[in-house]
């Protein structure tokens, strides 16, 4: 079980640049107060990307509604290297990340991610997860299956985390993409250090890599065991039919199918 010892920080990345910040961040800040996390934990805000200092007093003013701690930061890095910067500052046990676009759906959302980390060996635990690959792009990326939680909300271990990052340098999308889903991506190297990785969905339960096809979570269906939602999740349901199954064949392939379940040992 979760030990009510260990201190957990949680950041919410609040980017001034992004089209229409504003909206964003009224919607996290709405979804986080209606929905109660279910453990003690320090809110961060990571203000950055802002051009001007009038939007930036805007979105101060508009955090100030919740107990937080501001942090602001250039917007050099992209999202994964603001993720590293931060967590270099804080002094918590574990430390919880959300992008610009995320959504809190469900209460008890930081318990049930908690709950799951707190499993034997697990090291890393995300909402949204796929297969998909890049490789078809960029011929250095992993071949599909390509197995990772997606970086726009996990939760792992702050020390965990900060020994896989010491040496990482974000200096655009190609480096932020390998991140997520390279060679050496997040999910990979907690994986080569003995620890599994589980998907969380909104029912609580977390689900290894060989169930994330049949998680209803991401990409799949109504996503009904959404726990976070982001813009990717809120562009597939706001898909045709036909283009969600594009999508669907994309991520899963044939996986997707109750009787072709992905060999991870």
């Amino acid at each position: 079980m979760f030990s009510s010892n260990q201190t957990i920080a949680v950041a919410y990345l609040a980017r001034g640049a992004d089209r229409n910040w504003f909206l964003s961040f009224e919607r996290f800040l709405n979804s986080y107060r209606c929905n109660p996390s279910g453990v003690e934990h320090s809110l961060y805000v990571i203000f950055k990307g802002f051009v001007n200092n009038t939007d930036l007093e805007k979105a101060k003013a508009l955090f100030s509604s919740v107990p937080h701690k501001p942090v602001f930061l250039g917007d050099e890095n992209l999202d994964i290297g603001a993720y590293i910067e931060w967590a270099n500052m804080v002094e918590k046990d574990l430390i919880c990340v959300f992008n610009t676009a995320s959504e809190i759906l469900a209460p008890d959302w930081l318990r049930k991610f908690s709950v799951n980390l707190a499993l034997p060996n697990v090291g890393l635990v995300g909402a949204t997860a796929s297969y998909e690959s890049l490789n078809e792009w960029h011929g250095a990326f992993p071949i599909f299956p390509n197995i990772h939680i997606r970086s726009t909300g996990f939760m792992m271990d702050r020390a965990l985390f900060l020994s896989i990052t010491k040496d990482i340098k974000i200096a655009d999308k190609i480096d932020a993409f390998h991140f997520e889903s390279g060679p050496k991506s997040l999910t990979r190297q907690v994986i080569a250090k003995g620890k599994e990785v589980l998907l969380v969905g909104r029912n609580g339960r977390g689900y290894s890599p060989r169930f994330w096809a049949a998680s209803d979570i991401f990409r799949q269906g109504t996503q009904k065991n959404l726990l976070i939602a982001d813009n990717q999740t809120r562009n597939f349901f706001a898909l045709s039919w036909p283009a969600k199954r594009e999508f669907v064949n994309r991520t899963w392939r044939k996986y997707i199918r109750g009787d072709n379940w992905l060999q991870t040992e």
